[in-house]
């Protein structure tokens, strides 16, 4: 009986050691698992947070939807319906372009263009000048580092040889001479401050000239969805265009979204943008699109082909391309 109890006894003793050796394992084990589960747990934390950061940004970025910020224009585009080219930078001149003189208006007005693009710069005392940027005009002008670019250099110096340049004013008494031109801005500029002073200038011109009304002619570009808001605030534009070669953020959907929003029904861009895909969705929206800039005969036709309205271009010639 004694030997049966002892034997009992270690019995019971070896169990126990079995178990408390087991739970000891098992302790570990799962404290090994609580850590993991501690640090999975932050790591999630850490992701939940980033991705509350980025649905921030995004709500954000894309507010222009709200239309406490922006309201809708019914903009007019029935420049469009007998013009497929855009003068870039007035046209082509002998054999240069960038120009934005007067002889590349007065050539390309002659050849049937009706729609000119032109570039606007603020020239160093503040003044609206017709021109790309500084280093260009020091190079058409044969203009040392010296030479001020101020207004009265700008127009005093002629360029490409007996171009002469354009400035704000000019712009607003060729209006008054052509009562058949359109003006297609490229401000350059994105901030609202000096959006206002260049726009301001072509205001203050044509109340001064006694002939306000043809500034309906004048269609601005945008590169950002707040400049509508600089712009609308100065003068009830009769037209719009948003051109994207400024905006590298733009998306197809939203673009098309914020311009049926607004009321925005024209978009440009690089040809290389220029896709059915995109076409057809804007094409859904009512937005009508131009290419920037083709002078190549066969390239045009394949775009306006592809369903794109109307063409930038320095040679091009309109009686090859009526509607």
């Amino acid at each position: 009986m004694k030997n049966k109890k002892k034997t009992r006894i270690i019995v019971a003793a070896l169990l126990l050691a079995v178990c408390a050796f087991a739970g000891y394992f098992v302790l570990a084990f799962a404290k090994e698992k609580y850590h993991f589960i501690r640090d999975h747990l932050n790591d999630i934390s850490e992701t939940v947070s980033k991705m509350e950061e980025d649905i921030d940004k995004i709500e954000e970025e894309v507010s222009f939807v709200s239309d406490e910020q922006f309201i809708h224009y019914d903009f007019d585009y029935s420049w469009t319906e007998n013009n497929v080219l855009v003068a870039h930078a007035m046209g082509g001149y002998e054999g240069q372009i960038y120009t934005n003189s007067l002889q590349a208006f007065e050539y390309n007005y002659d050849l049937g263009y009706r729609v000119f693009e032109v570039d606007f710069d603020l020239s160093t005392d503040y003044y609206l000048i017709c021109c790309h940027d500084e280093d260009r005009w020091r190079e058409f002008s044969e203009s040392g580092d010296d030479i001020e670019y101020d207004l009265e250099h700008f127009k005093s110096r002629p360029i490409c040889g007996d171009m002469s340049t354009l400035d704000g004013k000019d712009i607003i008494d060729l209006l008054i001479e052509y009562p058949d031109i359109y003006i297609i801005t490229d401000n350059k500029y994105k901030d609202e401050y000096r959006v206002r002073m260049q726009f301001l200038q072509l205001l203050r011109y044509a109340e001064e000239s006694g002939h306000p009304e043809v500034l309906d002619r004048v269609i601005p570009q945008i590169y950002h969805e707040k400049m509508l808001n600089y712009l609308m605030d100065l003068y009830d534009f009769k037209s719009m265009i948003y051109t994207i070669y400024k905006d590298p953020d733009w998306q197809t959907d939203t673009l098309a979204v914020f311009c049926s929003k607004t009321g925005i029904g024209f978009v440009t861009m690089w040809g290389k943008y220029a896709t059915k895909e995109r076409l057809d969705a804007w094409d859904k929206f009512g937005i009508m699109t131009a290419t920037h800039t083709i002078d190549d005969r066969e390239e045009a036709q394949g775009m306006l082909d592809l369903g794109v309205t109307m063409i930038y271009t320095n040679s091009l010639l309109p009686e090859d391309f009526e509607r």
